[in-house]
């Protein structure tokens, strides 16, 4: 996944996770313990005993965190973003908790969820269908494994020109991986030039290549 972030312009994601590869990849020796649990599986977070329940740290922290944020009393209403909002409302969540617990069993009342995973509901299972069946109506209309070797987009028909090299990402991405090797992450730089030139890319404006996209007319009369 490195190598594509890295291509595709997303320099931030990339910094992090290269930083985060690099530390991760002392754990044994620098965090013996740890390295322990997480081979005892004990990398992700189970929230209910459930089947199929394990979720990785940075799903918990959209699901539980950045919800709260977001929905009624998070910080995201009215309450403002400085840092003195943020550290009260989070020292406050375990204490809301607390109160949440003892008015449950005050009341008598709980709030519990089905054994059945969610993927297993009917519901669930129909849309899926659909979905899949969607999927395959418009690969079958649109067959992305014909003999044509230029680079197009199926749903548009565009075609890619002499400079488009999205189909490299993983080359691409490896260089640039390569080239910041051994740096400080505060020292990193991305150079756009270094990176894939997508299909719908604009060009520069003293280039002489032309504007006018291409398209496949064996798409447009399908």
């Amino acid at each position: 996944m490195l190598p594509y972030l890295a291509a595709s312009d997303q320099n931030l994601y990339t910094k992090s996770a290269y930083l985060y590869l690099s530390q991760m990849q002392n754990l044994e020796n620098d965090h013996p313990d740890i390295h322990a649990h997480f081979m005892n599986g004990k990398h992700v977070v189970r929230r209910s005993d459930r089947f199929w329940a394990g979720l990785s740290t940075d799903l918990v922290i959209e699901q539980v965190l950045m919800r709260g944020v977001k929905s009624t009393g998070g910080l995201t209403r009215g309450r403002g973003m400085g840092e003195v909002q943020r550290t009260l409302w989070l020292l406050s969540i375990p204490t809301l908790a607390e109160y949440n617990h003892a008015m449950q069993q005050l009341t008598g009342t709980g709030y519990k969820t089905s054994d059945q995973h969610i993927e297993n509901s009917k519901s669930r299972m129909e849309r899926d269908n659909k979905d899949s069946k969607l999927l395959t109506e418009f690969l079958t209309e649109r067959n992305p494994f014909t003999n044509d070797k230029t680079l197009r987009n199926i749903e548009t028909g565009m075609v890619a020109d002499s400079d488009a090299n999205a189909d490299k990402a993983k080359i691409v991405g490896d260089k640039i991986i390569e080239s910041i090797a051994g740096n400080l992450v505060s020292e990193i730089s991305f150079k756009k030039k270094d990176q894939i030139v997508t299909l719908d890319a604009k060009r520069p404006s003293g280039s002489n290549i032309s504007q006018q996209p291409q398209v496949d007319p064996q798409l447009m009369f399908q």
